[in-house]
């Protein structure tokens, strides 16, 4: 049976109209999981009280979080900082309480970007709050030109990234002023560009992993970037057999 991943939405509002909001994602995290198998769904990132995310979380088999703006320096112990860029609260605290739900339902996730770092924070980890500013020598993460094409390598450890991609070594994007800085409990690097700036982290247990480039601009081209998501949509097809068994 295909397993149905849900892709947790954004919110935005459309040029002309500042009244009204519209749920959102970009289409390469919905056409890489239906191109490795799975079945993408969306799922409305809800600001109402009360919503009703444990009940959305039972229909779904694994979880996507996707790429935004910075996660809210004090959920994490921290002031902001003069660089530190848009946030945007109410997506924080709705994510943190899927997460939440996702650790209790022994969910597989799938973290992009904005999507690790949310995860790591979730999960009792800090945030480098602006790289070019706190990182000495950092590399640019904020690549310019196309960011459908690698810009940096990374460094990969043995791990789930490794395991998909059948290497140690990758060329990835960026675009990112934000990284990991300190790990949270339960989790391990397992991949570092040469500036020092995580780029990869996963759960000791494996079913949760993030990674800081944009794979979903690169797997539409990319055969060897579609390995990340045919190995989650694997992933998740291996826990719904455990949980059957």
């Amino acid at each position: 049976m295909r397993p149905v991943i849900g892709v947790v939405s954004a919110k935005m509002f459309f040029p002309n109209n500042n009244l009204d909001q519209y749920f959102y994602v970009g289409s390469g995290y919905v056409d890489g999981i239906a191109r490795a198998g799975g079945i993408p769904l969306i799922m409305p990132l809800l600001g109402i009280q009360d919503p009703p995310f444990e009940k959305m979380l039972e229909s779904l088999d694994g979880l996507i979080f996707t790429g935004g703006e910075d996660p809210a320096p004090h959920l994490y112990g921290e002031e902001p900082l003069q660089r530190l860029g848009d946030v945007e609260y109410e997506r924080d605290l709705a994510e943190l309480a899927i997460i939440k739900l996702a650790l209790e339902q022994n969910k597989p996730m799938l973290g992009i970007c904005r999507g690790m770092q949310i995860m790591n924070v979730a999960c009792g980890g800090t945030l480098i709050q602006d790289i070019p500013s706190q990182v000495p020598g950092a590399f640019q993460h904020a690549q310019k030109g196309s960011r459908q094409y690698g810009a940096h390598k990374v460094q990969l450890q043995p791990g789930f990234v490794a395991d998909a991609l059948g290497t140690h070594e990758v060329l990835v994007n960026t675009s990112h002023h934000q990284a990991v800085k300190d790990v949270a409990p339960g989790f391990r690097v397992t991949g570092m560009a040469a500036d020092g700036v995580i780029e990869a982290i996963e759960s000791l247990d494996g079913l949760h992993v993030g990674l800081q480039w944009h794979p979903e601009r690169m797997w539409g081209h990319d055969a060897q970037m579609l390995k990340i998501a045919e190995a989650f949509v694997a992933r998740v097809s291996q826990t719904m057999a455990q949980k059957q068994s």
